[in-house]
């Protein structure tokens, strides 16, 4: 059974483009990483559940990998049509949840989840990824985490967080449990127990992303404990408080500054049927 609200997991329909513009992306090494992780050819077919506007999905498809996009929202599919679109770049997009991607028995290479198992029904999303997967195909889980440790000013964004949102979502700096919902023993035991993968492994990366302060405040109203945990009014508080936050630490004059991020990527085979 999942815990998940429904409204939280749909909320981002309503602001996709914000989505698309603010959050985030991927290095390139975690792709590389991934393939050292799990043995997957060169150019892998992947499905990629949960895809959003396509941050991952688009990320894998650069490298020449044959993506498959599912997403249960249209305002985000579309988004990430048009960027491939742009790109030029082909991906093959389904409208439909991780639970039932409908997608055919042992067609994919991978199956991946970028910022997004966190909102799956979790014991069926792994039953429909050992699914579609090929023996001895592959799992990659992963999530940016902003690395509070490493900043300053991250580190009193999450006590503003905390102090605003009244919510677990909204102590996500402070650790891993943060980012997901779930502790790190928790997450590695719901893969565990799904009989059709192996232990699976973690693997912790960093990166920086590059943002103003106006583009961090447009991505911290990306964040579903923000836009639907809080009311209209809290929500003029944390813009003026935060604005004041990026001010005492020198980053509200329009100049892009480093956000350093901690990539967390859970790995686990998919055993031979």
């Amino acid at each position: 059974m999942s815990n998940v609200d429904p409204a939280r997991a749909r909320g981002f329909d309503a602001w996709a483009g914000d989505y698309d513009r603010f959050r985030p992306g991927y290095p390139e090494e975690l792709f590389e990483v991934i393939g050292q992780r799990l043995p997957i050819p060169r150019q892998p077919h992947v499905v990629d559940l949960g895809a959003g506007t396509g941050r991952a999905s688009l990320a894998m498809a650069e490298l020449g990998w044959r993506v498959t996009a599912v997403e249960p929202g249209k305002p985000m599919l579309d988004l990430l049509r048009g960027g491939a679109a742009n790109r030029g770049l082909l991906v093959s997009t389904v409208q439909a949840t991780a639970e039932e991607t409908g997608l055919d028995p042992a067609s994919a290479d991978l199956v991946t989840a970028a910022q997004a198992f966190h909102w799956f029904d979790k014991d069926r999303a792994l039953q429909e990824a050992a699914r579609i997967l090929k023996p001895s195909g592959g799992l990659a889980l992963f999530w940016n985490v902003r690395d509070a440790e490493r900043s300053p000013f991250l580190a009193e964004y999450a006590d503003l967080l905390r102090r605003t949102t009244n919510d677990d979502a909204g102590r996500y700096e402070a650790g891993l449990a943060e980012a997901t919902g779930l502790p790190d023993d928790t997450r590695a035991a719901i893969v565990a127990r799904a009989a059709a993968f192996d232990e699976p492994e973690l693997t912790q990366l960093r990166h920086e992303v590059t943002m103003t302060g106006e583009e961090f405040i447009g991505m911290a109203f990306t964040a579903s404990y923000v836009r639907v945990g809080t009311t209209p009014e809290e929500q003029d508080r944390f813009r003026l408080d935060l604005a004041a936050l990026l001010g005492r630490h020198g980053l509200n004059d329009g100049r892009p500054f480093p956000v350093p991020y901690r990539l967390d990527l859970w790995t686990a085979r998919r055993k031979d049927r």
